[in-house]
């Protein structure tokens, strides 16, 4: 917990020494900034890339929380990678969206003297959407590029968090193909969600700007940047990254984790066909319990 604490107060220490020292340009009359978000400066990017590291610190805790079952180093670095690897791309995704979003009207409509909005706007709306009902629009379609993948295409090693029988050597070939079908959903599911922003454009960013965010217009940028960009994904970014964990990473060890849980939380009284299923996907602890569990992409933490 202390470490915890420790980690909490240098990402407060680093945060506010970033906003004290990092300016973003605004409008002052002689510079041709208009005073709006600006969603790729120095300030930014070091804000975005602090806020990647601490999310990845959840995915950590939530590894260090799996018991009994805990995926080895090698598969928990693989199962993580996917979804560094999906986030840069969605990143990027909205950065690009928010931008175009917000070009002056001049570029876009061949009009003068008018802009199209606030692209930390258009930056809020992406990440909310992504972590709530993107989460599960990102679910069903997952689930569906792995059965079209299996029944059309006839493809081996794509059950998501399986990458062979040696746990601490992962196939590198499941890999790539489980990378490939969830990079491929997530990128669908962005579509699907622009499409749904698309539809309701006008309202939900009069919501966002005016309501939303519209506090935010009193202060300067880079605490619009720092709540927009910081404090508001570094909640939901977690919670989406540890809610897609829980689909991607190893299905049967995460059965057999809950299993075990409920087994503890009612004192050992699980029926009969509860404990024979958990015992049929996990073995009881033996000097080989690890070996037992190469099948399963994890090792026993023995208590």
């Amino acid at each position: 917990m202390s470490m915890l604490l420790d980690t909490a107060s240098l990402a407060g220490f680093l945060a506010q020494s970033l906003f004290i020292e990092t300016r973003v340009s605004r409008s002052y009359g002689d510079n041709d900034s208009d005073g709006k978000c600006e969603l790729v400066g120095t300030f930014s990017l070091i804000t975005q890339a602090f806020l990647g590291l601490l999310c990845l610190l959840s995915l950590l805790m939530k590894r260090f929380y799996e018991y009994p079952v805990r995926r080895t180093w090698p598969v928990w670095a693989f199962d993580v990678s996917k979804q560094v690897i999906g986030a840069f791309g969605v990143h990027v995704f909205n950065v690009l969206l928010s931008i175009i979003k917000t070009l002056p009207e001049e570029w876009v409509k061949a009009t003068e003297g008018e802009d199209s909005g606030d692209p930390c706007d258009w930056y809020f709306l992406s990440i909310v959407f992504d972590c709530t009902i993107g989460v599960y629009v990102l679910y069903l379609v997952f689930r569906c590029f792995n059965w079209f993948c299996k029944t059309h295409l006839g493809m081996t090693q794509i059950d998501s968090g399986q990458y062979g029988p040696d746990p601490h050597h992962p196939s590198r070939r499941a890999y790539i193909k489980q990378l490939g079908i969830y990079f491929g959903a997530l990128m669908v599911t962005k579509f699907i969600l622009y499409g749904l922003v698309e539809c309701f454009e006008t309202q939900l960013l009069w919501i966002t700007s005016k309501i939303l965010l519209a506090w935010l217009d009193e202060y300067p940028n880079e605490f619009e940047i720092f709540v927009v960009m910081f404090l508001v994904p570094i909640v939901m970014n977690c919670l989406q990254l540890v809610l897609i964990d829980n689909f991607i990473q190893n299905q049967v060890m995460k059965r057999t984790n809950a299993k075990r849980h409920r087994r503890i939380s009612f004192g050992g009284n699980l029926n009969e066909n509860d404990d024979d299923e958990s015992e049929a996907l996990l073995p009881k602890s033996s000097p080989l319990e690890e070996v037992s569990d190469a099948q399963y992409g994890s090792t026993t933490r023995m208590v």
